[in-house]
């Protein structure tokens, strides 16, 4: 029994023990503050010392080794090789050693080793997305979490965040204003405040997110950016490129090879090719890859990531035509529906039908201007694709294009029709005014001879 009562006994002197460490630690432990160095050098006592926008002035008492810094709050006695703070600052001196001597004033001057730091509330913010690598069209969740760190509140807080980039579909613990997030307010200390945003990759690039951040830190508004987190929007992940002759002649065969790619990585594509040939094209060899549907071709693939498909079409031109070969790829990655929508004008070379209006022949050759195709390597497009039909606007241009043209061809045949008329008057014209002035200058020589030869047999003999 005696012996149970002895292990109680130093079972409770234990405890008591461990509760007055617990409470020692808890009373001295320090208020936690954000620590920023702001200084750290030499100064000479005396001298008014500039550090942080703001004026600090130190002196220093040999006998007692210690030093007087006076801050632009309160002012603090310090001891040589110690630290001490006030409400804003905490000053360490390292050392302080005899600098020189005022002959005139008798004043001893020292060399103040000093380290100063800025005692301010602060916050700190860490921005967060499921994924930084987006397709365009994919959702991700964005995380922004503010964090007071300190022991006192922080007020006056304003923050704002930039998502311009993305469509945004849903914002939690913010404000939304059109694509900015926004919140106002307090945190007590070693509180976090966290806003959540669903965005949505709408174009390729790469975006570097941050916020800001302005809050008063018990000293001073201060004004920070968050950090910074960079988000990669891929290109569209199915590559489509084309090939065709250089030169189509009307009832000569060419060919139109296309392929497509899957560029990703890691993703399958399904793809649902849909090419529309118009009826002055005709497809000389049957593709068995491709569903017919009249004029429409079909065909359903899954592409497997780097894998590529090549189709080849053997066409000829049968008649004249304006209507493109039209290029529809619907396809799905992750989920996410796109579709690539592309056009090719054929380019007819010696194509020359008869009573075509000189309007229908000026059109043909504007368009023949605008649509000339392009030699390209294997892997690039030659012939001219679009991503959509002319306008009104477009087609009025062309118009109005050819009424020019036909205006300024109108008068420069006027003009040709009258110059050749001048000529040939001048012409006929020329000669008969010679001839004239030769046939007067001989009649006039006549008279003249005729009067001479009568004056001879009238004059009188001496």
């Amino acid at each position: 029994m005696p012996i149970v009562l002895n292990i109680i006994y130093k079972l409770i002197k234990c405890m008591k023990q461990l509760i007055v460490s617990f409470f020692l630690i808890i009373f001295f432990l320090p208020t936690a503050f954000a620590e920023t160095k702001i200084f750290s050098g030499k100064v000479i006592t005396d001298d008014e010392k500039v550090i942080d926008g703001r004026i600090f002035k130190f002196k220093y008492d040999e006998n007692s080794n210690k030093v007087f810094a006076e801050t632009p709050t309160t002012s603090l006695i310090v001891d040589n090789g110690a630290c001490k703070s006030n409400d804003v600052f905490r000053v360490c001196i390292n050392s302080a050693n005899f600098s020189h001597k005022n002959i005139t004033t008798y004043v001893y001057y020292y060399e103040v080793d000093a380290t100063i730091y800025k005692l301010t509330g602060s916050l700190s913010a860490i921005t967060k997305a499921v994924s930084a690598t987006l397709l365009q069209g994919e959702l991700t969740d964005l995380t922004i979490i503010i964090t007071n760190p300190t022991d006192f509140d922080i007020k006056n807080i304003a923050f704002k965040y930039d998502l311009t980039p993305f469509f945004i579909e849903e914002v939690k613990g913010c404000e939304l204003d059109g694509r900015q997030m926004s919140w106002k307010g307090t945190l007590q200390p070693r509180y976090d405040k966290i806003c959540t945003a669903k965005i949505i990759a709408e174009k390729e690039g790469t975006y570097n997110l941050a916020g800001n951040l302005s809050y008063f830190n018990g000293f001073e508004n201060e004004n920070k950016m968050t950090d910074s987190l960079a988000i990669k929007v891929l290109p569209k992940q199915l590559k489509v490129n084309y090939t065709i002759d250089k030169s189509i002649e009307l009832k000569n065969p060419f060919y139109i090879n296309i392929s497509l790619q899957n560029i990703h990585a890691t993703e399958d594509i399904e793809t649902f090719v849909n090419i529309n040939i118009p009826k002055y094209i005709k497809l000389l060899k049957d593709t068995p890859i491709f569903n017919k549907d009249a004029d429409v071709f079909k065909h359903n693939l899954i592409l497997k990531p780097g894998f590529i498909m090549n189709y080849s079409l053997y066409l000829q031109v049968n008649s004249e035509g304006s209507e493109p070969i039209n290029y529809k790829y619907t396809y799905t990655i992750k989920g996410i529906r796109d579709v690539i929508e592309n056009y090719t004008f054929i380019n007819i070379v010696g194509l020359n039908l008869v009573n075509k209006s000189p309007e229908v022949k000026m059109k043909q050759e504007i368009e023949k201007e605008n649509n000339t195709p392009k030699e390209t390597n294997q892997n690039e497009t030659i012939a001219e694709t679009q991503a959509s039909n002319k306008t009104d606007g477009q087609i009025a241009a062309v118009e109005d294009k050819i009424q020019h043209k036909k205006s300024i061809s109108d008068f420069f045949d006027k003009s040709s029709l009258i110059f050749v008329a001048v000529i040939f008057i001048m012409i006929i014209a020329v000669p008969v005014i010679i001839y004239n002035i030769k046939k007067r200058k001989k009649e006039k020589d006549k008279l003249t001879n005729t009067a001479e030869q009568n004056q001879n047999i009238f004059k009188p003999n001496i």
